[in-house]
């Protein structure tokens, strides 16, 4: 097929699993809503402009339906070995780990690049329990609790906590996820948790940065353009965190700092 077509209701990926798991950053841009014994059915027009560049990028044999098989909502996509799907979309295939969002008015429904930055950088942080700081859509809520321990989403907006709350039904992590309606500055200064997580805007951090608990030994901040990164890195330097590592996309950052 050519990725200049005109693209079907629906498509059907060929290949056995280890194909499918083996392809699937591209499988997952078609969205994949059904497992067949040929494969694997797509529902393309979903996500039109995604659709197309997973199906360029996909070399497993590829072949149209003539009816569309769903309609998930929102879009698939996957961020390393991270696979960001609606209730709608299949599982993650081995060597992915599922995050399931239903659609709502969280912040992060679909991964901004801040979001998929911190996502990547989870994988080089110890198994602890953690705090989300502006836990919007409750995506790297999800994230940790699935791989690295129990964590609490900490959010003032009544829209992302249900959000997270209504997502966390269909994902059900392997760790708790515990949802707190609340400002960040009456819940952090008590938080007991090593690990914070904080993709937000750069006057939430100095607010964070000011009620920070004691407790804290990691920071991941994100939330923030590299071109502004100064002031927000020596706020938190004050207290004693320093770079351990960065990574950058799009004119977004995201530093895992360190508490010597």
């Amino acid at each position: 097929m050519n990725s200049n077509d005109l693209l079907p209701p629906g498509l059907t990926v060929h290949g056995d699993p280890d194909d499918i798991a083996a392809h699937f950053a591209a499988v997952a841009l078609l969205q994949p809503v059904r497992r067949v014994p040929a494969g694997v059915v797509c529902a393309p027009r979903a996500a039109p402009d995604l659709a197309r560049s997973g199906r360029g990028a996909c070399p497993l044999v590829i072949t149209p339906l003539a009816e569309p098989p769903a309609w998930p909502d929102p879009p698939s996509v996957t961020a390393g070995n991270w696979f960001i799907r609606s209730p709608v979309h299949i599982g993650a295939p081995h060597g992915f780990h599922d995050l399931v969002q239903v659609p709502g008015e969280g912040f992060g429904a679909w991964p901004h690049p801040t979001t998929l930055l911190c996502l990547r950088a989870l994988d080089r942080l110890p198994r602890a329990p953690a705090i989300d700081l502006g836990c919007g859509s409750g995506l790297l809520s999800q994230a940790w609790a699935a791989t690295h321990g129990p964590i609490t989403g900490v959010d003032l907006d009544a829209r992302a906590i249900a959000h997270t709350t209504a997502s966390l039904a269909h994902a059900r992590p392997v760790h708790r996820v515990e949802v707190c309606h609340a400002p960040i500055a009456r819940v952090l200064p008590t938080a007991t948790q090593p690990v914070v997580l904080a993709n937000v805007p750069p006057v939430t951090h100095r607010e964070i940065a000011t009620a920070m608990t004691p407790a804290a030994r990691i920071i991941v901040i994100s939330g923030v353009r590299t071109r502004d990164a100064g002031q927000t890195l020596t706020v938190y330097a004050r207290l004693g965190f320093g770079v351990s590592s960065s990574s950058d996309a799009d004119g977004w950052g995201c530093w895992v700092l360190v508490r010597g």
